[in-house]
């Protein structure tokens, strides 16, 4: 019977793994700010382009109060500082995302190399034992073919 396979390396394979997989989720933490700061822009924006409607259907109508046009104007210039934090933030979340990205591929390549060493390993240990079953097998064939013989020798 052939020895069981082993490979050496489990214990790195299993950490490199773990490393993978805890970038991934860094790379998933990353794609959420991200997504988050984009739907606070459009929210943001939103906000503001319906302030902007308000002012210009108040305009229209004829109803200017100095008083409400000084408060809307001082809400649009807070949600433009706000859409332009989020900008940066946006910015930063993106920087941010292509470097964990770029981090899960090196750490997805070293998986990789890891993986193929013990894909390789495996092979030379499968070819080892087809050809000790092999040998098992001929001897066996062998030693049937010389009975067979020595019993036809003592027949005649």
């Amino acid at each position: 019977m052939a020895r069981r396979f082993r490979f050496r390396l489990e214990a790195v394979r299993k950490l490199r793994e773990r490393e993978r997989d805890t970038q991934r989720r860094t790379v998933g933490e990353a794609a959420r700010q991200v997504r988050q700061a984009e739907e606070r822009i459009a929210l943001l924006t939103e906000q503001l382009q319906g302030t902007m409607d308000q002012s210009r259907e108040a305009r229209r109508r004829g109803l200017l109060d100095m008083g409400s046009m000084c408060g809307q104007q001082f809400y649009r210039g807070w949600l433009q500082q706000c859409i332009l934090a989020s900008d940066a933030e946006l910015s930063a979340g993106k920087s941010r995302l292509d470097a964990e990205r770029a981090r899960l591929g090196e750490a997805s390549k070293r998986l990789k190399v890891i993986e193929n060493l013990r894909l390789r390993q495996w092979t030379r240990y499968r070819a080892e034992v087809s050809r000790e079953e092999q040998g098992v097998a001929d001897e066996a064939a062998l030693q049937m073919y010389m009975r067979e013989r020595r019993g036809l020798e003592e027949r005649a």
